[in-house]
């Protein structure tokens, strides 16, 4: 089944403050939200937290949040040249003078993802692996499934179960011949696609430059000295949990250890360098 389709909306915001007296500032807004059934453009190209093969007997079960979905998006980015007073001459001049100062600041919101439960053979006849979507469980805390800030259960496996054999599902098809009686790995649970949301980014960078013209060798010779600093608050940014920590149950209905657990960063810890470069 070839055949996907996506939908798009936002709002974009973009002010802009030109260089003057020294203070230049951008700054650009986005809420935006992407709906589709299939992010990939072909079989196998898929996003870190896709799945190669979706539900092709019924795409509006895979309708959902884009698996690159970001609903918000700000970032700011500024530069500052320091003036420097007329009355400085000789060393003065030359040590308070030609600084420039920059910052980008970028906050976002998480990427979407969902769980899964595996099951042993092929249940749903999709050839897929063996997974399987478990439905959401109603109650006190579980309105969001996600655990925001805990990096070793980001996720509410207490949140989650295999579909259970009510007398609905088994007149639709249940297949109550397995190891955990009282469900039906055959059939697909409730939990939408993409209904989970990863950690959001906050990161700033920051960089001081110090320019030092020399016109004697020409009018545009300039030496530059630059300090930059990468994510200079050294803030953990988390990434989702990869898709080997998103099976919640396996084939005999287990809680699979690990499940929601949160090992990678979207972005490095703190790093500076430092350069000289030479405009002629």
């Amino acid at each position: 089944m070839w055949q996907s389709s996506s939908v798009y909306n936002g709002l974009h915001v973009k002010l802009e403050k030109r260089m003057s007296h020294g203070l230049q500032l951008q700054t650009s807004f986005t809420w935006s939200k992407t709906i589709d059934n299939a992010s990939g453009s072909f079989a196998g190209d898929n996003f870190a937290l896709d799945y190669t093969s979706l539900p092709w007997f019924d795409m509006k079960l895979n309708r959902g949040l884009a698996d690159f979905n970001i609903g918000r998006n700000f970032v700011v980015n500024g530069l500052w040249e320091p003036p420097t007073p007329q009355s400085f001459k000789g060393p003065a001049k030359w040590v308070l003078g030609g600084w420039q100062l920059g910052i980008i600041a970028s906050l976002a919101d998480g990427v979407p993802f969902f769980a899964n439960f595996g099951s042993s053979g092929d249940p749903l006849g999709q050839i897929n692996p063996t997974l399987d979507v478990p439905s959401r469980v109603a109650g006190a805390g579980c309105n969001s499934l996600v655990n925001p800030g805990n990096r070793s259960n980001y996720l509410k496996a207490q949140c989650l179960q295999i579909p259970r054999a009510t007398p609905e599902a088994i007149a639709a098809g249940c297949d109550t011949m397995h190891s955990l009686p009282g469900t039906c790995f055959n059939l697909l649970g409730n939990l939408g696609r993409n209904t989970m949301i990863g950690p959001g980014l906050q990161n700033f960078d920051f960089s001081l430059f110090k320019n030092t013209k020399i016109p004697k060798i020409s009018e545009t010779f300039n030496v530059q000295f630059r300090a930059e600093f990468f994510n200079i608050l050294n803030r953990a940014n988390f990434s989702p949990p990869p898709l080997t920590n998103l099976q919640a149950f396996d084939a005999t209905g287990v809680a699979v250890p690990g499940f929601g657990t949160i090992t990678t960063t979207q972005t490095t810890s703190r790093q500076i360098q430092f350069a000289l470069k030479v405009v002629c």
